[in-house]
Formats: C-alpha cells, sequence, structure tokens
C-alpha cells in the first residue's frame, strides 16, 4: 500500500540521485574536460556509454569519451568548456555550456588554423540506476565549434558508435567553382537542415560513418577539402558512382554544377592508398612493455 511516507521517501531518493548526477556532471567538467584527468572516465562512466556526438573515428565505448576530450585539447591546448545553467530530470541531466578554445594543435587531420571559438549549445546525459554515465548527446556545440573553424561536419554517426576493423580516413580536394562560394553554403545548410535525414541515410548506405567539410582559401581560388571515413573507400566510391536514388542524385548534380567534379568518385590519394586510419592521440596510445610509448 502505497502512504504519505512512502511516496515522500520515493521523491527525496530521486532529488538525492539527481542532485548526485548533476554533481558527477560538474566533476566530469572540472577534472576531466577541462584538466584532462581521464580517470575520471573510469570511475564516472559505464564501460559500455554510448556518445552521440564523440570525434570522428572514437572508439566504441569509455575509450571513445577519453579518445574525444584528448583530441579537442590536443587541438586546442586552451580547450575549456563552461556550465552556464544545469538541470536535472529523473535520469537525465541537461545543461547549456560555452566551449572555448584556441586552434593550435591538428584536428581531424587539420593544420592549425590559429582561430579562437567560442561556442554555445545543449548537451544531454543520461545515467543508469548506479549513478553512472550511460549516454550523451549535444546540440549545436561542435557544429558551432567547427564553423568558427571554417569546416562543415556533417553525417554523425547515429545510435550505437563502433569501430570498424580497418577503417580509413579519405581526403578529397575539389575546386569551388568563380561565383560558387553562395551556392555551397546553401547546400550545406539544406544537409544540415531540412535534407539532414535524407542526407545521413545517404552516408550510411555507402558506408560513410562520418564527414567533415572545409573551405581552403587559396590564391588560384578556393578549394573544399573533403574527409569522411569509410571501412572500404572502394566500395563507397563504387555505390556512389552507380546508385540510382533519388537523393543521390540530387546531391551529384548539385555538387557537379558547385566544384566541376565529384570528391567522392575521385581517384585514390596517396593518403587513402597508405591504408592510414584513425589513430587515439598520443595520450591515449598505450604504454609498451619497456614503459616507452
Amino acid at each position: 500500500m502505497t502512504t504519505a511516507a512512502t511516496t515522500n521517501l520515493a521523491r527525496t531518493l530521486w532529488e538525492s540521485a539527481e542532485e548526485r548526477n548533476k554533481a558527477t556532471i560538474r566533476r566530469v567538467f572540472t577534472e576531466f574536460v577541462n584538466q584532462g584527468d581521464a580517470s575520471i572516465v573510469d570511475e564516472l562512466y559505464r564501460p559500455d556509454i554510448v556518445d552521440h556526438a564523440g570525434l570522428p573515428g572514437a572508439p566504441e565505448g569509455a575509450e571513445g569519451v577519453k579518445y574525444t576530450i584528448a583530441g579537442l585539447r590536443e587541438a586546442f591546448p586552451d580547450f575549456h568548456v563552461t556550465i552556464e545553467d544545469i538541470s536535472a530530470h529523473d535520469d537525465m541531466v541537461v545543461i547549456h555550456n560555452t566551449w572555448r578554445g584556441t586552434h593550435r594543435g591538428e584536428l581531424l587531420g587539420i593544420a592549425p588554423t590559429g582561430r579562437s571559438f567560442l561556442s554555445v549549445g545543449i548537451v544531454i546525459w543520461r545515467f543508469d540506476e548506479e549513478g553512472r554515465v550511460a549516454e550523451r548527446w549535444e546540440h549545436n556545440v561542435a557544429s558551432n565549434m567547427f564553423a568558427a573553424l571554417g569546416l562543415r561536419m556533417l553525417a554523425p554517426r547515429k545510435g550505437r558508435r563502433r569501430t570498424v576493423e580497418g577503417a580509413r580516413s579519405v581526403t578529397r580536394t575539389v575546386p569551388l567553382k568563380p561565383g560558387k562560394p553562395l551556392a555551397w553554403d546553401q547546400l550545406t545548410a539544406e544537409l544540415q537542415g531540412p535534407r539532414r535525414r535524407e542526407y545521413e541515410a545517404s552516408r550510411r548506405r555507402l558506408g560513410i560513418t562520418g564527414e567533415v567539410l572545409r573551405i581552403d582559401p587559396r590564391s588560384e581560388g578556393d578549394h573544399v577539402i573533403v574527409h569522411f571515413e569509410t571501412a572500404d573507400p572502394e566500395r563507397t566510391r563504387k555505390r556512389w558512382a552507380e546508385s540510382k536514388h533519388p537523393f543521390d542524385q540530387w546531391l551529384r548534380e548539385r555538387i557537379l554544377d558547385i566544384h566541376g567534379e565529384d570528391p567522392w568518385i575521385g581517384p585514390a590519394t596517396s593518403y587513402e592508398s597508405a591504408g592510414l586510419a584513425w589513430t587515439a592521440p598520443p595520450q591515449l596510445t598505450p604504454d609498451r612493455p619497456d614503459g616507452s610509448r
């Protein structure tokens, strides 16, 4: 039988759990994100944490969380996140936060630009019954950061992230035809907005699990660098070239109009042919038996 006492006890337990979860997120940012203490992950996260917004190439689970933060701290040595507001609702915690940093290290194969950024957005966390972080989503923070650096991050992985053995990082460069910068901006805005689901479905059909685009200003004319991850570049190329899907045909026509050539059909680069895979930043590389790294 439910009584006022049992109802009050249940409410107290929920409230204490919510306060515990908020305290956990504060520790995550103070000790891990802002100071780089990765041991916090083993203490506060589930080993099978699902991060829906890790960096491209992040492995599955807790190691992927370490990979993402180490990669950001390597790219932005002054990387810092401020929690502007935090609230808890049952097993969920929602924060409004601000990311800041200066691009002084390599990011996804992109050389330092020296640009500083300030990005505001929302991050949502889910906790398990033991009070460990089980799942994470974010809205706008990463995309705003990439935009500030002149990049567009498209086709993020959906659902459970997984590591594909032998996955390759492919980089292609195509010219931006004179008079087409506005068309390129409009296209990427469509892919990030009203046609995002179609675009993500297209990338999944091709086996592309992550994609970043950026403008590369050059004296002879601007170029666009397309950087994507796939387990089999040749199969991705073949699927794209042969696709009869209406969305793929529409996108191919837009790409050819803007660039005059297709980065997903182009010949393999030396970078791709070398079979280079995404690798963890140095601080995540396991120590060798002799103690060296």
